[in-house]
């Protein structure tokens, strides 16, 4: 039987990230993805000068009201971006209520050392919190120095990445994956699981299309459903991911368009 799931994440009208990755990659995977949209936009915000977002706290509320009256249940539960600080009290009594067996929070919060467009700070404080309901973390560096209270770092070694992601494991007893660590030439994953912190390098590419993170933590929810290891999950995420993202390039799709997982579809599919 298929394994269910809730999607929690914003849903970007136009171009590729946030709900228009997730779903895709997890039906494709074999799980049945129940998106519950945190906020309405005309566009994904990278690259778009202007766009229009709507906060949709209200929706949730009765969105889940509904599920509760209905008594539907939930294997696993997936949040991303939240369109408030309002909303994480929301999902918060949603995880505690559902009990799943695996909860994946991506702290969807800035890159590059600043904050997303919507993102205020008290959606930072409020996400510190919601990450201590995690089984699975996946900030990229600027969300991890977030959660962690640290100045951004442009640079790593690798003692400081394996701290960084050991740290915060500690602190959430959760599985940790902080994407996107620059270390020397190339790039890594910086992970912490079961005691252990280890590195998964990957080649650095010349280009970051948004939706990438959103890809990599749909794509390690997958395997980890289908009860792959983390490191191995983290890994096939990582391959995935790469390989996603050399397609979007070689079919020469603007940046702001966002990532064209579609591309990767069909190797998904194959697996299963």
């Amino acid at each position: 039987m298929q394994p269910i799931c809730a999607a929690i994440h914003d849903l970007s009208c136009y171009a590729k990230s946030s709900l228009t990755v997730v779903l895709p990659v997890l039906e494709v995977m074999g799980v049945e993805a129940c998106p519950l949209p945190t906020a309405l936009l005309s566009s994904q915000t990278d690259g778009f000068p202007s766009y229009y977002f709507r906060d949709t706290s209200r929706d949730i509320i009765g969105i889940l009201d509904a599920w509760k009256d209905l008594g539907l249940r939930f294997d696993a539960m997936y949040s991303g971006f939240l369109g408030s600080s309002d909303q994480v009290d929301l999902i918060k009594a949603f995880i505690k209520d559902q009990k799943a067996s695996l909860t994946l929070v991506d702290p969807v919060l800035g890159d590059g050392g600043s904050l997303y467009g919507p993102v205020t700070e008290q959606q930072v404080k409020a996400m510190q919190g919601l990450v201590m309901h995690a089984d699975v973390i996946t900030p990229n560096t600027t969300e991890a120095a977030l959660l962690l209270g640290r100045p951004y770092q442009e640079q790593f070694d690798a003692p400081a990445a394996l701290s960084w992601a050991k740290e915060l494991g500690l602190a959430t007893n959760a599985k940790i994956a902080i994407t996107s660590v620059p270390l020397g030439d190339g790039n890594v994953v910086a992970c912490y699981a079961g005691g252990e912190s280890y590195l998964v390098p990957y080649r650095k590419l010349e280009v970051s299309y948004p939706g990438c993170g959103d890809l990599f933590a749909s794509l390690l929810l997958g395997f980890l459903l289908r009860k792959e290891s983390f490191q191995r999950s983290v890994e096939l995420a990582v391959a995935f991911t790469s390989k996603a993202i050399e397609a979007t390039m070689q079919a020469g799709y603007e940046k702001r368009h966002g990532i064209a997982v579609s591309l990767i579809l069909p190797y998904l599919a194959k697996r299963w």
